[in-house]
């Protein structure tokens, strides 16, 4: 019950922030006093797979959901979540494997189709796509993201035409209907197809984007219409809600703005009455200066600008912030952040920290030491592949939320299409295991 109750604190509105996320790590401490005593037991290894994954302790997560599986290897909801898992690990070929196996036990499961259609998607292999949304469509004639994905492979194959006789059918279908998330991907389907027209772009997108209320509470539409200033080249415009993304959506404004990184022109003219020269940190180009000002964050890649002999060990990543990443390639490697001032308390990652690190797949690594800007010198000698994005400076009481490259699909896809235990919830958390479960407002009342 006490495992039961933080864990409900967490999924309450008020509470799900950064600065309560200690509650999944009680939820935790008494899930496993349970499991001590009841190795076995279904919803205890459930709820723990959950909190680990909320915490982003992805590989705990897994070996929650392995005992699971090896209680029932044909439970297909576990199956799906594992691959929804390895994605969240940026583990897609392993994550088909699951969700293939989830659909023949289940072949009927949309979320499950839609799921391994998104990861299809982001492999590349479009095909396979479109003939997982045939099946979702044929199961559920009203599954508003099948026709958005279906419209969106379209286009990323370069089919324009049929593109929009999808596009055409899914806005008869969810023009009038209420869902904002539906209305959300017609806009984002419509820029994509009159992204090359300026007037389409002014005068229709732009202008029925406007039409929408509180438009500041909602990140994707700020995203999409920012994106349209952009083309439009209302810079001005464009930089008012790159501000609103910053403000109210922090924890994933780095990803957002990685998607804008293309426009060279735009982050120029933010950086226009800026003087600032950062070469000697090999800071050299508009995107990377903005994100070391703005957020304190020094891309690993730029360290190649200062010295050559790092460029053997650079390589392109879509995945990460600037496009390349720093990969170690199970040699011996030395890198050092750049000296910021002379006070700066150092700080060396050795071998033995980063082989904790390794199947965690893309995280954010705290360093265990307090100082604003320390210096940090990587240093490994045993055979690790280890890929290293950026080092993010000061105090931040946030991570960054890992948004990966999928083309022209939304960034936000964990929340229009979230995971099993928020789309199944009754099933994934059983009513009978949660009928004793204290009443919210109980509890919070107890805390005050």
């Amino acid at each position: 019950m006490l495992g039961n109750s933080f864990l409900a604190l967490m999924s309450h509105s008020i509470f799900n922030f950064t600065g309560y996320s200690s509650y999944y790590n009680f939820a935790l401490e008494n899930y496993n006093i349970v499991l001590k005593n009841d190795p076995n037991n279904y919803f205890c290894l459930k709820s723990c797979a959950y909190s680990y994954e909320k915490n982003r302790e992805f590989s705990k997560s897994l070996k929650m959901l392995d005992k699971l599986l090896n209680i029932n290897k044909d439970d297909s909801l576990i199956l799906c979540y594992y691959g929804e898992i390895l994605c969240n690990m940026i583990q897609y070929n392993d994550a088909i494997l699951y969700f293939t196996k989830a659909n023949i036990i289940d072949p009927e499961n949309t979320h499950n189709l839609n799921k391994r259609a998104i990861t299809y998607y982001i492999l590349q292999e479009y095909d396979k796509v479109l003939l997982d949304l045939d099946k979702i469509i044929r199961l559920d004639p009203l599954n508003s993201l099948a026709y958005y994905l279906k419209c969106l492979t379209y286009y990323t194959k370069k089919y324009i035409d049929n593109a929009k006789i999808v596009f055409k059918k899914y806005k008869k279908l969810f023009c009038s209907d209420n869902n904002i998330l539906a209305k959300i991907q017609l806009f984002h389907l419509e820029y994509l197809l009159n992204k090359t027209s300026s007037e389409e772009l002014n005068c229709g997108i732009l202008t029925k984007i406007n039409q929408v209320s509180n438009i500041e509470n909602n990140n994707l539409l700020l995203l999409i219409r920012c994106k349209i200033y952009i083309e439009l080249k209302m810079f001005h415009e464009a930089k008012s809600d790159l501000e609103l993304l910053y403000q109210r959506y922090f924890s994933e404004y780095i990803s957002y703005i990685y998607l804008l990184q293309e426009y060279m022109d735009f982050w120029l003219s933010i950086n226009v009455n800026n003087n600032n020269d950062f070469s000697t940190l090999g800071i050299i180009n508009e995107f990377s200066k903005y994100i070391y000002e703005k957020l304190n964050v020094y891309l690993i890649s730029n360290l190649v600008n200062l010295n050559s002999e790092l460029y053997q060990f650079q390589e392109n990543d879509a995945n990460s912030l600037s496009g390349k990443v720093i990969n170690s390639k199970n040699e011996k490697l030395h890198l050092d952040s750049p000296t910021l001032d002379s006070n700066q308390q150092k700080h060396m990652l050795k071998y033995e920290d980063l082989s904790k690190l390794e199947g965690l797949g893309w995280i954010e690594y705290q360093l265990p030491i307090t100082a604003y800007n320390p210096q940090l010198s990587i240093e490994i000698n045993g055979s690790i592949n280890m890929q290293i994005d950026y080092v993010r400076f000061g105090y931040n009481c946030e991570m960054i939320t890992y948004i990966p490259n999928m083309g022209d699909l939304l960034p936000a896809y964990y929340k229009i299409c979230p995971n099993v235990p928020e789309i199944f919830k009754d099933k994934f958390f059983s009513r009978k295991e949660m009928k004793n479960l204290l009443e919210l407002k109980d509890i919070i009342n107890n805390l005050k």
